[in-house]
């Protein structure tokens, strides 16, 4: 579920890349997202699982306009609702596309 609500979110990036290409036309720089902590109250496989699957799911959406970075690494963060915490952070690179 998590990771529907993960991809979703990023989606909606992708629109607003989308809708102010002219914007980042002139640069090529990564674009820093939120971070989201996926977490698990019984099994730490299960929380990095998550986290690696959207992971998947991010590089698949990836295509020649947008390109997602993300990385999965174990955190102890006091907003984590339990024990077995990863965060997930995630880069976005708007490429620009040539002019005619």
């Amino acid at each position: 579920m998590k990771a529907l609500l993960l991809s979703v979110s990023f989606l909606a990036l992708i629109q607003f890349a989308h809708a102010n290409e002219n914007a980042f036309a002139s640069t090529s720089s990564w674009i820093d997202t939120n971070n989201v902590l996926i977490s698990n109250s019984q099994n730490p496989d299960i929380a990095r699982k998550d986290c690696e699957t959207t992971m998947r799911i991010l590089s698949i959406m990836s295509n020649d306009k947008i390109v997602f970075q993300s990385m999965c690494e174990r955190v102890t963060n006091p907003r984590c609702n339990y024990y077995f915490c990863y965060q997930l952070s995630v880069k976005a690179l708007v490429i620009t596309q040539p002019m005619p």
